[in-house]
């Protein structure tokens, strides 16, 4: 192994979104006209810092559907490719690749910092602590660390999916624990902060909405919590044809009925009820809306012996069959444009389509 003493800087690494390694002002990106397969083999090697990797788990892991006449002579072209572009970076004569008993491995002595190492070292040292102060300062410092999927231009590859699926996890899992701890300390921008950023990266984790409405509310952001509920139960139903879950809504009531009791100003109620009928065209509502509305002109029709009636619209392609979601996703915001807008204002039609993929 060539010696690291001409390396002066610590190499700052980050696989959490876009990879990249930095060392001083000098960054190396997938961006910069390198092979795929190059970059590919300096991200695989990162990842099993520490690990002895044979030339066939190698090749296995990283091109599993690719064949090759003469792979290990692909393979040693690829790590000689690697080092020279990492010399580059570094503009020092060391081996950041290593062979050892016949197999690779990243140079162990070359100092990092890993964004995944440094991510799990602070969620480890959250979950040992009991002081609150100091668990929440570990979780946060491991919150600030992911900055999205794991290696997301390996995605395709069985190794990255599986590891990506595990720091999710354990991002959801920080973002939830420090959410509630944030709650609890009364630090209730701080918690908004940390579940609005998390939506952005796991944008259909339930709870983490739930904490961030609870967060608006406690901050005295109640009709920021309304209207955060209206809009993720719309991308629920549309993603996924699913309503919330009770515990969700129960809670969105709960902070809906604690506006209606705070508030004893007529006309600002008034003002709120009639702002809907400033809309043109037909009323159009989430389906948890739409099943409250049924109910209420089901009374009523009991009373009066009058009819209700229900339109269903369901999109299918030209041989009557289901489309695909993403031609679903394209469609549907035309077809409700197309019944909102040609129904009169006020039609007692209510318009409700399922989404099925």
């Amino acid at each position: 192994m060539i010696p690291i003493d001409t390396l002066t800087t610590t190499l700052q690494i980050r696989m959490f979104g876009d990879f990249a390694i930095q060392y001083g002002d000098r960054v190396l990106t997938g961006n910069i006209g390198r092979s795929k397969k190059v970059w590919a083999l300096i991200e695989y090697l990162l990842a099993n810092r520490g690990k002895e990797i044979s030339p066939d788990r190698m090749m296995e892991d990283l091109w599993p559907d690719e064949e090759y006449d003469d792979p290990f002579h692909i393979l040693k072209n690829l790590i000689y490719r690697a080092r020279t572009a990492l010399r580059t970076l570094s503009g020092a004569d060391v081996e950041f690749i290593c062979y050892d008993h016949n197999c690779y491995l990243w140079n162990p002595e070359i100092p990092c910092e890993i964004d995944t190492e440094i991510f799990e070292r602070y969620w480890n040292d959250a979950k040992k602590t009991e002081d609150l102060e100091m668990r929440l300062e570990y979780a946060y410092k491991a919150f600030e660390q992911y900055g999205g999927d794991f290696l997301p231009a390996l995605s395709e590859l069985s190794w990255v999916v599986s590891k990506s699926a595990y720091y999710t996890s354990q991002y959801n899992h920080c973002v939830r624990y420090l959410a509630k701890g944030l709650l609890m300390a009364k630090r209730y921008t701080d918690a908004i902060h940390v579940c609005e950023t998390s939506i952005v990266h796991s944008p259909f984790e339930e709870e983490v909405h739930r904490l961030l409405m609870l967060a608006y509310a406690k901050d005295g952001r109640s009709r920021k919590a309304v209207d955060h509920y209206q809009q993720i139960s719309r991308q629920f139903y549309d993603e996924f044809g699913v309503t919330m879950n009770p515990e969700t809504v129960k809670l969105y009531r709960k902070i809906a009925q604690s506006m209606h009791n705070v508030e004893m100003d007529l006309g600002v109620i008034k003002e709120d009820l009639m702002e809907v009928s400033r809309l043109p065209g037909a009323f159009y509502c989430d389906y948890a809306i739409f099943k409250n509305i049924y109910r209420v002109n089901a009374r009523s029709m009991v009373r009066t012996g009058a009819s209700i009636h229900i339109g269903l619209i369901t999109v299918t392609d030209s041989k009557g069959e289901i489309p695909d979601v993403d031609t679903i996703k394209r469609v549907m915001p035309a077809l409700q444009s197309c019944v909102v807008d040609n129904l009169r204002r006020g039609t007692p039609s209510p318009f409700t389509a399922r989404l099925s993929s």
